[in-house]
């Protein structure tokens, strides 16, 4: 009787279970996040006054609305996701930059200024957090609101800045922000002397003089050009 056979083991043995689920999850996330820059694209370039829908998204992608369904139930989902991510983002950068001021003026000067900054050098992230409403979405409070609100308690203990009413306060520094976050936007440029004044007015309405005013937002200034380095979206600009 012949000896058996034996089978010749394969040159190519098959992959790893693990290593085709890897493969898929990493797919999967590519095109998740795909779906999401395409979202803010959709923001971006869809004017000032008009609310994008899926199917802008999907023609920013470049991908089918089976493909979109896929991944997202709905337009509401991918804005949730970028707006945890966006306010997540928010409140580590600003808990490091504040970590080494002490001046509790300049600390409030630092958030509309690194804003409109970025809304000049990220602008798809400058259309995408005027226009969307992080306590719809996130299902919670503004992070922006979070800071503002706890800087601004810090400044009035301190006996930095004078207003009675911490809610009117936080939205005159909220609405002056956003509206100045708009007009850099639409201007396209990073536009030092606006940026400048607007802030200085915001600190000159809660009792600093102007030339105070103008102190703090240059020491603010400069401290954001300092902390460059760990600002992802930051892009080296001339003196402004």
């Amino acid at each position: 009787m012949p000896a058996a056979i034996r089978a010749k083991p394969c040159p190519y043995p098959a992959a790893p279970e693990d290593f085709r689920v890897r493969v898929a999850a990493q797919k999967r996330a590519r095109m998740r996040s795909r779906l999401i820059a395409a979202t803010q694209d959709a923001y971006l370039n869809g004017g000032p006054y008009r609310t994008p829908v899926i199917e802008d998204v999907i023609r920013q992608a470049g991908v089918s609305r089976g493909t979109f369904y896929k991944y997202f139930d709905s337009l509401d989902e991918i804005l949730a996701e970028v707006g945890r991510v966006v306010a997540g983002e928010m409140l580590t950068t600003y808990d490091r930059l504040f970590a080494a001021i002490k001046d509790p003026a300049v600390r409030i000067a630092v958030g509309p200024l690194m804003a409109m900054a970025r809304a000049a050098m990220d602008p798809r992230h400058g259309a995408f957090a005027t226009r969307v409403d992080f306590v719809e979405f996130l299902g919670g409070e503004d992070p922006g609101a979070l800071i503002v609100r706890r800087s601004l308690t810090e400044a009035k203990n301190a006996g930095a800045l004078d207003f009675d009413s911490l809610d009117a306060a936080i939205d005159v520094v909220i609405g002056a922000t956003v509206e100045g976050v708009r007009r850099i936007c639409r201007m396209g440029a990073l536009d030092g002397a606006y940026m400048r004044e607007l802030t200085a007015i915001l600190l000159i309405g809660f009792g600093l003089s102007r030339k105070r005013a103008q102190s703090a937002v240059a020491e603010a200034w400069q401290h954001l050009q300092q902390q460059s380095a760990v600002l992802h979206w930051w892009k080296r600009v001339a003196r402004v």
